[in-house]
């Protein structure tokens, strides 16, 4: 075991707690001391109750994207591991944080603590000579993290903002505030109209179509005679909350902020429902999702999917496989406009300048290869459009050979997708989002790290 045993444990057989070599290996990697002084920066508070043991949530946080759990379930399976108990540094009689302590250290640390976990994987994996900082290639390319929403239509919006703010009002009821005020629930009257829209859309037709806005025009009614009745409540719970004045509970408080929030949601999506109604059908920065508010319909041309909803994700990765340096972007942004960042991101991760670097045509521009040229890399592969010299230029063997190199990539990124849940953020808004792609791209560096060692292992060892 990675500690010293006690009198109980010390009756087991030891060979129960021995750790797989790709896990021990993991435990060693995150035993530098590097891997807490971030964590321990970040968590300056002297008051409340202390948190759990960082060797411990750093190891389960590693193990719940490893083998992709969600927090009762990786809390169940730490319990009942021997081996699992082992690598988070828990003993037999030690009780297993709580699901809910687990997350909200997780919201609480944030992904500027994740970045920084990555840079010192770097630098330790440099140390190590598991990867080159001079010399070094590196591909970059841009992919979507779909938010964990439904598809979002118009009537499917209102009928969330009027399922939620009837919930916030009973419990405003409940609670003795607002008794006088009238509180009707309308979903029933919305369902049915929402499944009336399905049956037209299925049906399609510029009658049905005719349908499904005189449809939705109904749940907009409906939306805004609930968006009246919460905006009543609201002032009602404020008015509790400042009769209260110091002790008022953090129950008050949080039904007074979810009313105040949907309410301008709702709002919000009665506002651009009654703009396509009047037939404008692109409306920019349109919200999608009541609880996700900062994922984007996002179009990048494929067949299958020709719109996602979530956040744009940028990709650097080295030519050992490792993930140097990531970025997550609200709304759809040009490629060509996040290359030059992206390269000097992994600049600072990695402490040295690549040799060079390659991406996409949609990454590529004059000022893009200007300006990484400018940084000192000397082999620059930008498929682009240009005359004879151009198409001279990019037939070089050494252009072809980086080009071929830069398509594994869309492997690397299926892999990350599959394996590390990058596929969709679980968790919601964008500054969560960018926590749930740091920590599936920082358990796939550590997962490679040990492959890597594995690999380079002499047989038998």
């Amino acid at each position: 075991m990675a500690f010293k045993a006690d009198l109980f444990e010390s009756l087991i057989d030891p060979q129960l707690f021995e750790l797989p070599k790709e896990l021990a290996i993991i435990d060693r990697l995150l035993d530098d001391e590097r891997r807490l002084s971030p964590i321990r920066r970040k968590l300056t508070a002297r008051r409340g109750r202390p948190t759990i043991p960082l060797e411990t949530y750093l190891r389960m946080m590693y193990l719940k994207r490893r083998y992709r759990l969600g927090f009762e379930a990786l809390v169940k399976e730490v319990a009942d591991s021997l081996v699992w108990r082992s690598f988070c540094r828990l003993r037999l009689t030690d009780k297993v944080p709580d699901a809910t302590t687990l997350i909200k250290l997780t919201h609480r640390l944030g992904p500027e603590v994740i970045e920084q976990l990555n840079d010192a994987l770097m630098a330790q994996l440099v140390e190590a000579r598991l990867m080159k900082r001079h010399g070094q290639r590196i591909r970059v390319d841009t992919t979507v993290m779909e938010a964990n929403i439904h598809h979002p239509t118009d009537a499917g919006l209102l009928a969330d903002g009027v399922r939620v703010l009837t919930r916030l009002m009973r419990r405003a009821k409940e609670a003795g505030i607002g008794v006088r005020l009238s509180v009707r629930d309308r979903l029933r009257s919305v369902r049915r109209r929402l499944r009336r829209i399905g049956q037209m859309l299925r049906r399609g037709g510029e009658k049905a179509q005719a349908e499904v806005d005189r449809l939705t025009a109904e749940v907009a009614r409906r939306a805004e005679q609930t968006l009246q009745e919460a905006q009543r409540m609201a002032r009602a719970v404020q008015r509790r909350i400042r009769k209260l004045g110091p002790a008022v509970g953090a129950r008050y408080r949080a039904l007074a902020q979810g009313l105040v929030t949907y309410t301008q949601r709702l709002r919000r999506v009665l506002e651009q429902t009654q703009l396509r109604l009047q037939g404008l059908r692109a409306i920019p920065d349109r919200l999608v999702s009541l609880f996700d508010p900062d994922a984007r319909p996002i179009r990048r041309g494929k067949l299958s999917k020709p719109v996602e909803f979530g956040y744009k994700l940028t990709l650097v990765e080295t030519q050992e496989g490792f993930i140097s340096h990531w970025r997550l972007h609200v709304g759809n942004p040009s490629d060509d406009s996040l290359l030059v960042d992206a390269v000097a991101g992994h600049i600072h991760a990695v402490g040295a300048t690549p040799r060079a670097v390659a991406a996409d045509r949609g990454m590529s521009s004059r000022a893009n290869d200007a300006a990484l040229r400018a940084m000192g890399i000397a082999h620059v592969a930008l498929p682009a459009r240009g005359g004879r010299a151009r198409r001279l230029f990019e037939r070089r063997r050494a252009f072809r050979r980086l080009l071929r190199w830069r398509s594994g990539q869309e492997g690397r990124i299926a892999h990350l997708k599959d394996a590390f849940e990058l596929d969709r953020s679980r968790y919601r808004g964008a500054e969560r989002a960018a926590t749930w792609s740091g920590e599936g791209l920082f358990a796939h560096n550590l997962t490679r790290a040990a492959r890597r060692l594995l690999a380079l292992a002499p047989a038998g060892a």
